[in-house]
């Protein structure tokens, strides 16, 4: 056991503590402007979708999947923590925004960041987010009393300054570069936009993620870190964690719909890394949930380097990780899905057994 309350710098050391999230109290959020990329058309359905509670078989269903996650990640002997509930069916309202309800609590994948012994709240994009840290304020204070280090990144004011209000994918879809949905007005990111290896941490410019919140980290952060900006062909990106997966060290699945367009590619081939395709996600396992994309079958959680979690109905994406070494715990989780996530969204890994490391010798050398 490490001595660290907090301590995670990849996703394959071996797992020791583990918050898994919860699906009590969520709702479906009403349209606000961070989900104009998911509306082609402007003037179609933006202004006319209204939010509305979960139900409790929905809820319920998803809830027994969260504990069987966590009941399997305390048989591989990690430590699991749950965050608070909260009732995320009311609206809020701030100087700068109202939204008619919130989200839930699902994911805390999205909106911490564990970075060695540090734990950071994200600046998250959407307004239905606002207030999705405090569930987990209870442990994060247990953790900053037993030695860890924690920080808030500056919370947005999500006023229309910060959001591309014309967006239409419509008129070409995302781009980070030449179309984006966010402006740079202020900083703003989801944790799971990055993707930590080590000394070197990828990031995706997407629809919850500008490139002013990613300075902010880099700048936070120092120099013990490089961060990497990377793009994939994908109309509208949200999260890295079903596009770039790194299974362990000298291997990272790619999804082959979503090609790489500025070499992230070449940068882990020449660093001695394989790049593999992940298999495509099996028939009737994702494809229509509004919250997710089919591809949501890459978006597993490593318990190590040889072991891994992964959807029971996955079986192209459970042999190919049999195939290269893995043994695979697999379990159900479909009903999670449209709470915005599978097991790597669904989890945040707050400790595990290793040290801060550099996979990228070639970087090294040249600095």
């Amino acid at each position: 056991m490490t001595s660290a309350a907090v301590n995670s710098h990849n996703g394959w050391d071996p797992l020791e503590e583990v918050i898994v999230g919860t699906a009590a109290g969520a709702a479906f959020p009403a349209w606000e402007p961070a989900l104009n990329p998911y509306f082609p058309d402007p003037r179609v359905g933006r202004f006319f979708r209204r939010s509305r509670p979960r139900s409790a078989q929905e809820i319920d269903a998803a809830e027994a999947q969260l504990d069987g996650l966590a009941t399997a990640l305390e048989k591989e002997g990690a430590v699991v923590r749950r965050p608070d509930h909260l009732n995320f069916t009311r609206p809020i309202e701030t100087p700068t925004f109202t939204a008619l309800a919130q989200n839930s609590v699902a994911c805390p994948r999205d909106v911490l960041l564990v970075i060695g012994d540090e734990i950071i709240e994200a600046p998250m994009a959407m307004r239905a987010r606002f207030f999705e840290y405090l569930p987990y304020r209870r442990l994060i204070k247990e953790y900053f009393e037993t030695g860890a280090r924690w920080s808030a990144a500056p919370k947005p004011a999500m006023s229309d300054d910060l959001y591309v209000t014309d967006f239409s994918a419509r008129e070409g879809g995302f781009d980070a570069d030449t179309r984006p949905s966010l402006t740079e007005f202020e900083p703003c990111f989801d944790a799971a936009s990055f993707a930590r290896l080590g000394r070197d941490i990828f990031y995706q410019p997407d629809t919850v993620t500008n490139d002013f919140g990613a300075r902010w980290l880099a700048r936070h952060l120092g120099p013990e870190y490089r961060l990497h900006r990377v793009r994939f062909a994908d109309p509208a990106p949200q999260h890295i964690d079903a596009t770039m997966v790194p299974l362990r060290p000298g291997l990272v699945m790619m999804n082959p719909d979503r090609p790489a367009l500025n070499g992230a590619a070449e940068l882990f081939a020449a660093n001695g890394w394989e790049v593999v395709p992940a298999p495509r996600p099996a028939p009737g396992t994702g494809a229509g949930q509004d919250a997710v994309s089919s591809w949501i079958s890459m978006n597993v959680f490593n318990i190590s380097a040889d072991r891994i979690v992964c959807e029971e109905r996955q079986q192209p994406l459970i042999r190919f990780l049999e195939s290269v070494g893995f043994t695979v715990i697999a379990l159900p989780f479909t009903d999670v899905y449209s709470f915005g996530g599978s097991f790597h969204c669904c989890t945040l890994d707050v400790r595990r057994r290793g040290n801060l490391q550099s996979y990228f010798p070639a970087l090294d050398d040249a600095s």
